[in-house]
């Protein structure tokens, strides 16, 4: 496997990205991965790319803007806009690299990138494929699973920060991931601790985001884009998700026109490792790999499959 610095421009900023290929000459299938709220290249990205390569995938994993090692300021600020105009811009970028083979380009989003790759694929039918992973597909539905009290510390965070960008003040920051109790974004038993396990090596990411994302999650809802969605579509359904309703995942396979869906009895965090990253895998590997009408039905149960 080789790792190749890149870089492309979206809006006034670049972002930094990296591109594994596998051994071989080229052009390769790409897999552009899409990360989760506040997750950086050096987030599980390199076991995926190990995986993926391994297979004859090259792997193509950027910096949002204001993340990372990309332009932007103010730092830390998740924009829903902003973050899928990055897309976009990647997956251009990627189908004018010599190496890569531009007529099989999927995207694989997890997490909150899930519901921006549902959301990108819907405006994209020239994608080979899309895999959405343990997707938030419906923040309304997200939202409304928090307990009261921690919403409205929320809502209240969210607004100080909203009203002082208004001013130019520097941004309100929260956690990303806490344990229960705390004022953060995720704060799911064994949240903070699973993302913390995520992270490879050293990197600049830091346990922050500007409370404004939270004013957006309710309306952020990739579920109303699933018909809209022409290319071969695989979500991921861990069924003890904590964030996002598993019945709401579930449910984007059958409104896709070509979607399919695999469940795993994991929770938000397991799908990263051990037997499920192994198995989740194994069934991305099988689907993009496959004719549409074929199955995954070896890797865990299937439903909403369309030819």
């Amino acid at each position: 496997m080789i790792r190749l610095d890149e870089r492309f421009l979206s809006g006034q900023d670049h972002c930094e990205a990296w591109l594994y290929l596998p051994e071989g000459a080229g052009p390769h299938p790409c897999i552009v991965f899409v990360h989760g709220i506040g997750a950086i290249r050096e987030v599980r990205v390199g076991a995926y790319a190990e995986r993926f390569t391994r297979a004859g995938y090259a792997v193509f994993a950027f910096d949002y803007r204001s993340w990372g090692a990309s332009g932007g300021e103010p730092r830390f600020v998740a924009n829903i806009e902003n973050q899928q105009a990055d897309i976009h811009a990647a997956i251009d970028h990627v189908r004018s690299l010599d190496a890569i083979d531009a007529d099989r380009i999927a995207l694989l989003g997890t997490s909150f990138g899930g519901g921006h790759a549902l959301m990108v694929a819907a405006a994209r039918p020239d994608l080979a494929a899309v895999i959405a992973q343990c997707a938030v597909v419906d923040g309304l539905a997200a939202a409304v699973k928090a307990p009261s009290l921690l919403a409205l510390r929320w809502v209240l965070a969210g607004l100080i920060d909203q009203a002082g960008s208004l001013f130019g003040r520097k941004p309100y920051y929260i956690k990303l991931a806490g344990e229960p109790g705390q004022l953060a974004l995720m704060t799911a038993p064994g949240a903070e601790a699973g993302y913390l396990a995520m992270i490879e090596g050293p990197s600049p990411w830091r346990n922050l985001i500007a409370a404004r994302f939270i004013l957006g999650i309710p309306l952020f809802r990739p579920i109303r884009h699933a018909k809209r969605i022409s290319p071969r579509l695989l979500m991921i359904v861990t069924d003890k998700d904590e964030i996002c309703p598993p019945s709401a995942i579930a449910k984007v396979a059958r409104l896709a026109p070509h979607g399919e869906a695999v469940h795993f009895d994991a929770s938000h965090f397991e799908i990263y490792f051990g037997d499920f990253f192994d198995r989740a895998t194994d069934a991305m590997l099988c689907f993009l790999s496959t004719t549409p009408a074929t199955t995954v039905r070896d890797h865990g149960a299937v439903e909403g499959s369309r030819s």
